[in-house]
């Protein structure tokens, strides 16, 4: 499958280029979740980050010990067996993706193992800006703008605009020069209301 190819075939990305080149059909959007596969390794060898206990919060302690006995040989997890294939082909995809036109959104894979709600959005603009070199205000708008765009609900959310929900979060210091700032929201409004 592409899922291990080295990278997206010539006829595939032809395609691709053909379609994003047709705005007027709108933007041609793409997902690429690269974290959980490029992060694997270093979790798995240091895993006190699983030890964050930000997981935890609404699950009752049987599902947390559960989730916890889960983790404790995660180098055996049948999911990640294909990740030493398939990591070494993010680069070249990740590079395609961006010289192809699409638009891309900033997914998660939350939910895979290891990969837990509360870090994974911050773990994904992260490894974005700081190993594929993305632009911080272009991976930003890739978590807000393009999503609601995509969701045909950017004229109540996705920029802080006039007549749109108050839907923010804040953090103390520049995330443009430190993306990894978000993993530390000091304030976080849904829809005008202060909830943290």
């Amino acid at each position: 499958g592409l899922s291990s190819a080295p990278e997206y075939p010539e006829d595939i990305m032809r395609m691709m280029k053909e379609r994003a080149a047709k705005m007027n059909l709108g933007p041609l959007f793409w997902t690429p979740t690269v974290e959980g596969l490029f992060n694997y390794e270093y979790v798995r060898d240091n895993p006190e980050k699983l030890d964050d206990t930000s997981w935890h919060l609404g699950l009752p302690d049987s599902i947390i010990r559960d989730i916890r006995a889960s983790l404790r040989f995660p180098g055996r997890m049948s999911y990640f067996q294909l990740t030493p294939v398939r990591k070494p082909t993010l680069d070249r995809k990740f590079v395609q993706l961006k010289e192809s036109g699409v638009v891309m959104l900033v997914g998660t894979d939350s939910g895979i193992p290891m990969k837990f709600h509360s870090q994974s959005t911050w773990n994904e603009l992260d490894v974005w800006v700081n190993h594929f070199g993305m632009d911080p205000l272009l991976t930003i708008k890739a978590a807000t703008y393009w999503p609601a765009v995509a969701m045909k609900v950017d004229k109540d959310y996705g920029t802080i605009s006039e007549g749109k929900y108050a839907d923010i979060i804040a953090v103390r210091g520049d995330v443009i020069r430190y993306i990894n700032l978000l993993q530390d929201v000091d304030l976080v409004m849904k829809h005008g209301r202060k909830v943290k």
